[in-house]
């Protein structure tokens, strides 16, 4: 990434073009744009379910669908850099993207809803992490701070905008609406993001551009098996189902052949070499369980408000005030992240975010309304502060040759944690609540509360763990740093 010699200063000038800024944020703008859409999605999913006159269950595909088109094209994305030129992958998706937003709007029933959310899943897999390989590409180490925090700034707005949209647009014209926002946002990223994307070369990693077929075929089928085992499991009972049983048994062995095939091949999909590098693996190794963290919370907190009575206006209003809040700390993220160890400050993200587990746990079933709010603020500033900086060890931990697997490997590692820490939380909330029902003289309500205290204290033991492993970690860089230095003394 950095020239070295009498070429140096310019090099150093064009990385810090205003195009190359501008075409950064239009990424962004991209990656934000589906962040936005599947929070909406979210939150208006009771009122699309009422409209298209389906069941609970069923409405869950509607998330479920999505995310597992997501994931198989994220899987796939690191091979796509080297296919397509940036500008060219760019417009593609946000295209498809926005074509899928638009056919979700147009929806005439539950089948071409779902239709519509796999064809936005299937962008969306591939535009995040382009996002992250923009950042590494385009941009020097100093400026790459900024950029993650303008990441981070701009996702947790998402997350803001989104319960004010769908108050606003659901209730005066109707959810449809909604899909129609991503067409707006697209335009404007491409707008931004075109013009400095046109001097960007084409990913030249040494894979090349070719891939193995069978390390494709176990991707999709591995994944597919996985998130099909995540999404049922519960519902079928898990392994007391043949069906489950099956797909997980499909999906293990697919990942082992991914995997064996992957090291051996000439033309691998992605470089897991990269695992070899001990920061890089160690900011997976951490993101694995961020994503359990902050995707089991997006189950966890609206069963919990939702068990304490809150309607669906009251607990979008508490949840703005957590993403309010979290905007506010992501504007100071840049000085943090270029004055603070990255370690440290995302230790400091998951301290915060076990907070939002602990006030709830020692607050008992009837908590006051000023320590939900408190939990929720701890809980969207501890998720800020943690992904931000991880983020951030990631890409410092990658070349440019690099980028395009990297983010894929990091990427991913959130995802998957997510979806295992999704489905566990939930799994382990009904185990719990049947658990504490089966003694006899605890009604149902109760049951659910003291099922949710046992899974507020696990996620508080996650949390308190991470923030432990991450001081280790500092704690371990910073012998070896002195190391060196002795080293190049002596």
């Amino acid at each position: 990434m950095t020239a070295s010699g009498p070429a140096a200063a310019p090099a150093v000038r064009k990385e810090l073009s205003p195009l190359r800024r501008r075409a950064t944020l239009g990424c962004i703008l991209a990656a934000a744009m589906t962040v936005l859409d599947l929070s909406m999605t979210s939150t208006a999913l009771g009122s699309i379910q009422e409209t298209l006159d389906t069941s609970l269950a069923k409405g869950a595909l509607v998330i479920s669908a999505y995310a597992t088109a997501e994931l198989i094209t994220l899987s796939l994305s690191a091979f796509l850099t080297r296919v397509f030129r940036p500008r060219t992958y760019l417009v593609l998706l946000v295209c498809v993207f926005v074509a899928g937003a638009l056919l979700s709007a147009a929806a005439w029933n539950f089948e071409s809803l779902l239709v519509a959310r796999v064809v936005q899943g299937a962008a969306s897999g591939a535009i995040m992490p382009f996002a992250y390989y923009a950042i590494v590409v385009l941009l020097p180490g100093e400026e790459q701070p900024k950029a993650i925090s303008t990441f981070s700034i701009t996702v947790t707005g998402s997350y803001v905008l989104a319960p004010i949209l769908s108050i606003t647009l659901a209730e005066w014209l109707s959810w449809r609406a909604l899909y129609c926002v991503a067409a707006p946002v697209g335009a404007v990223a491409l707008w931004l993001a075109l013009p400095g994307l046109r001097d960007m070369r084409q990913d030249e990693s040494p894979l090349g551009r070719r891939a193995n077929a069978v390390s494709i075929g176990a991707a999709v089928v591995g994944l597919f098996c996985a998130q099909y085992a995540l999404d049922t499991g519960q519902g079928r009972g898990w392994f007391a189902s043949a069906v489950v049983t099956v797909t997980v048994v499909v999906a293990v062995a697919a990942a082992v052949l991914f995997v064996v095939t992957e090291l051996r091949s000439r033309s691998p999909l992605v470089d897991l070499r990269l695992l070899r590098l001990r920061p890089f693996l160690s900011s997976c190794v951490f993101n694995v369980v961020a994503g359990v963290a902050v995707y089991s919370s997006f189950i966890l907190i609206p069963f919990y408000l939702t068990n304490l009575g809150f309607s669906v206006g009251e607990i979008g209003t508490v949840t703005l005030y957590g993403g309010t809040v979290q905007l506010v700390i992501a504007l100071g993220l840049p000085v943090l992240l270029r004055r603070v160890d990255a370690y440290l400050v995302s230790c400091a993200g998951a301290v915060v975010f076990a907070v939002a587990a602990l006030l709830p746990f020692l607050a008992g079933s009837s908590p006051p309304y000023g320590v939900i709010v408190v939990a929720l603020m701890a809980r969207s500033v501890g998720s800020g502060l943690l992904l931000a900086a991880l983020g951030l060890m990631a890409t410092r931990a990658l070349s440019a040759s690099q980028a395009s697997s990297g983010s894929l490997l990091f990427n991913m590692a959130r995802s998957l944690g997510g979806s295992v820490g999704a489905a566990c939380c939930a799994a382990f909330l009904e185990i719990r609540a049947a658990h504490h029902m089966s003694g006899g003289g605890v009604s149902a309500v109760a049951g659910r509360s003291l099922g949710l205290r046992d899974v507020f204290a696990v996620a508080l033991v996650i949390l308190v763990l991470l923030a432990v492993a991450l001081v280790a970690g500092y704690a371990a860089g910073r012998v070896r740093a002195r190391r060196a230095v002795r080293t190049a003394g002596g």
